[in-house]
């Protein structure tokens, strides 16, 4: 036992065992998917018991409240992708409305942080902005219960996700290009950079979807990455082509910005020779030539619900894990002309 009132905390724990931090987590909280031997995982329940170490309850009044914030992307995509930036800014103020204290974390630097772990452990609750590997989730799961997946598209029902229908939201951007009489429709997409080679929905559903109505071209769809620098390579792959689509469906409004310097190099004009459109409605965009015809995603709606969520999951309000899917809006300007 510690001497005097002190009470034994994980840290102790771990150097009692001598093992990490996260390993004491992960066997307190029944990681089935943490591998370890029978006599790590006895010697740390040993030193529980010696300690008198009790589990602290994450669950507190929010006077208390502390979040980490965990972002999949780093400073690099934030520059080329304002959308992340505008996401993670309005998450972070709208805590701050509400007196909650807030960390932000880069994905790809926390798991051998043991600092890092020790925040993510005694945190209220952990908001992850943005796609996650399942084995990086399964990590959390293990070092705190509360945990909020924001503008993530895969998983289970064991924790609570707030984002936008992907499949509803494709198929809005190629119904309206199918009604101005488009058929052969092409797509720019980037792949997450973070989270190696995970196929972005945008691509997974507009693939489906085209080859549903028997309209699907492989050469139309180009992969590089979510920036405007991207979105100028592969329109100019797109543009090479000897039967090129008529319109394209730009995953972001970075990529559109260099799709749009891509198309006046050739000499064509956006609306009349080709339509663009793009996703997420960055302020810029209804200032680009022509405005940009694109699909609005308010991320101060995504921070507002995400508070909405949090507060019910720590204040008990409900048994089950919650799925939040927000609507997006077609935003319609001057980039997208009929055939």
């Amino acid at each position: 036992m510690l001497r005097g009132k002190k009470m034994s905390t994980i840290r102790d724990v771990a150097r009692r065992a001598g093992v990490s931090i996260a390993t004491v987590s992960r066997i307190l909280n029944n990681d089935e998917y943490f591998g370890v031997t029978a006599e790590t995982k006895q010697r740390i329940l040993e030193a529980v018991k010696e300690l008198n170490y009790k589990k602290k309850n994450t669950k507190r009044k929010s006077t208390q409240l502390n979040i980490s914030i965990i972002k999949s992307f780093d400073e690099r995509i934030e520059s080329e992708d304002p959308y992340f930036v505008s996401l993670r800014l309005d998450l972070e103020y709208a805590l701050k409305k509400k007196g909650i204290k807030s960390k932000v974390f880069e994905l790809q630097t926390f798991e051998k942080n043991e600092e890092i772990l020790m925040n993510f452990i005694i945190s209220s609750a952990i908001v992850v902005i943005g796609e996650i590997k399942r084995s990086q989730l399964d990590f959390l799961k293990s070092l705190n219960d509360n945990i909020i997946c924001v503008d993530a598209y895969n998983f289970d029902n064991s924790i609570d996700y707030i984002k936008f229908d992907m499949k509803h939201s494709v198929k809005i951007v190629i119904d309206y290009l199918l009604k101005l009489g488009h058929k052969k429709i092409g797509l720019l997409v980037g792949r997450n950079q973070i989270v190696r080679n995970l196929v972005d929905f945008r691509e997974e559903y507009f693939i489906e979807i085209m080859k549903e109505l028997e309209l699907y071209d492989e050469k139309f769809v180009k992969v590089d990455e979510f920036s405007a620098e991207s979105g100028y390579k592969m329109m100019k792959e797109v543009l090479k082509l000897k039967e090129r689509p008529t319109a394209v469906f730009c995953a972001n409004d970075s990529i559109a910005m260099g799709a749009y310097k891509a198309v006046r190099e050739r000499n064509l004009k956006i609306f009349d020779d080709i339509s663009i459109i793009g996703f997420n409605d960055l302020k810029i965009s209804q200032y680009m030539t022509p405005p940009l015809t694109t699909l609005r995603i308010d991320t101060k709606i995504i921070a507002e619900e995400t508070i909405n969520v949090l507060t019910e999951l720590l204040e008990n309000k409900r048994s089950y894990r919650k799925k939040v899917y927000l609507p997006v809006e077609l935003i319609e300007r001057e980039s997208c002309g009929s055939i």
